[in-house]
């Protein structure tokens, strides 16, 4: 990445839907228990969920992730909670997935 994302803030942004058998009760279970592992990693600012309005979206859930800068998207990439969660919860239960890294702009 260029210099001009230095000290600017990193959001990124997944949409999932959830594989066949996953109920919405589990799902719920699980984002939070990621919501808490991803938010005490150094540097994650915001973690949030939203569900779409519309019953035809190609994507039911959006996942959103701050990070203070670039060093902390690079932390959290390696960090343990976030390889952990992602492996053994979150994987396992998502499908279709889309993710981008956007720095903000204003």
């Amino acid at each position: 990445m260029s210099e001009s994302v230095e000290g600017q803030a990193i959001e990124r942004i997944i949409l999932v839907n959830l594989k066949a058998g996953v109920t919405e009760e589990l799902f719920n279970v699980i984002a939070q228990h990621g919501r808490e592992l991803l938010g005490a990693i150094p540097g994650v600012e915001v973690v949030s969920l939203g569900i779409a309005l519309k019953d035809g979206a190609s994507h039911r859930y959006l996942v959103r992730l701050r990070f203070r800068d670039l060093d902390a998207l690079q932390v959290y990439e390696t960090h343990p909670n976030h390889a952990a969660f992602g492996l053994q919860e979150w994987l396992p239960i998502i499908t279709d997935e889309i993710l981008n890294d956007y720095m903000i702009a204003y």
